[in-house]
């Protein structure tokens, strides 16, 4: 087939750090252009602005002119409720954690754009069964067909090194930012024994230090280059993630592919099996959130047996579930469905 990957216009494809959504349709496009399909990323960056969606989202229709396709692949809100302003027919995905988290005005915004988006789209893709479901509740019908595809990880990257783990290493990803929640990983790491590496932008000094005072052995590493970032996951023993929202989450699937054992609570839904890849513990009360990772910390670093047993079965669940080739041939289905004529 013959399809056009459109980018926010915020970060380039493939990001050269941060950029969870970029590096997402970079991985895409890898794969379908593996299975033979013709594959064009539309994306213009000016200077990394998140405002700079806007004036990219404006000039897409212009971008498209002259392009034969199958079928639009839009990833952003802004950018599908420009394609469908314009006319134009699109498969829309959803990355926002505003269906589940909306702190102010801007997060509402996004979230009405959100529904819009998907709304006014062929066919949607969710990323989970839980965010489907949650599109069905909240967008008023009629609505498009919407699929359930996760988005894939390359375990040929993300890889374990199992000869340089020390067992007591505990690896953290994501912006450091409050809904993040890393103060309660810092918090159940102390006194066990482990270390915490997290590796992400630090959006707020501030609620760095809070995590940073959480922690005895806690280091905040910020954002780090692909291959540092690959190895912290090959030489980690497990993983923490904690946060409060979460739709999928690359890290998660990064480290399941990398043999860590992950351990989360909301933000691991559907992915972490518990007591076989990991745990997902209940995190309705911040407090006792923190003791029960903190105990599954202690369990993890006091057995070599059970690191090593949970770590190859979360590696062999993300080969199986969201190797890139089986995620890009469900996508196939959703585009050939979306590009049949209409009857």
């Amino acid at each position: 087939m013959r399809v056009v990957l459109v980018g926010g216009g915020v970060h380039p494809i493939p990001p050269t750090g941060y950029g969870a959504v970029e590096r997402i349709i970079a991985d895409l496009a890898t794969a379908l252009r593996a299975g033979g399909d013709d594959v064009t990323i539309l994306n213009q960056v000016r200077r990394g602005r998140t405002r700079d969606e806007i004036p990219f989202a404006l000039a897409v229709p212009r971008l498209l002119q002259g392009e034969s396709f199958d079928v639009i692949h839009a990833n952003t809100p802004v950018v599908a409720n420009r394609l469908a302003l314009a006319g134009r027919p699109f498969v829309y995905t959803s990355h926002s954690r505003h269906w589940y988290y909306r702190a102010g005005p801007t997060h509402r915004w996004g979230y009405w754009l959100e529904r819009r988006a998907v709304k006014r789209a062929r066919a949607v893709i969710a990323l989970t069964e839980p965010l489907a479901a949650t599109m069905r509740a909240v967008v008023r019908p009629p609505l498009p067909p919407v699929a359930v595809v996760p988005f894939g990880v390359d375990a040929s990257v993300y890889a374990p090194a199992w000869d340089r783990r020390t067992g007591r290493r505990g690896l953290g990803v994501g912006v450091v930012a409050p809904f993040k929640r890393w103060h309660l990983a810092a918090r159940a790491v102390r006194g066990t024994g482990a270390t915490l590496s997290i590796a992400g932008p630090i959006a707020s000094e501030e609620y760095a230090e809070v995590v940073r005072r959480e922690g005895d052995h806690v280091r905040l590493l910020g954002e780090v280059p692909d291959e540092e970032m690959r190895t912290l996951f090959a030489e980690s023993d497990f993983l923490l993630h904690p946060s409060l929202v979460e739709i999928l989450s690359a890290a998660v699937l990064e480290g399941l592919a990398a043999g860590l054992p992950v351990i989360g609570g909301t933000g691991v839904d559907g992915v972490v099996e518990t007591g076989r890849t990991g745990w997902r513990v209940n995190d309705d009360d911040p407090e006792p959130y923190a003791e029960a990772m903190r105990d599954r910390v202690l369990a993890l670093v006091g057995d070599d047996t059970a690191r090593r047993s949970m770590g190859e079965a979360a590696r062999a669940e993300a080969i199986e579930r969201f190797g890139w080739s089986t995620i890009a041939e469900r996508h196939r289905e959703v585009y050939r469905a979306a590009a049949a004529p209409a009857t």
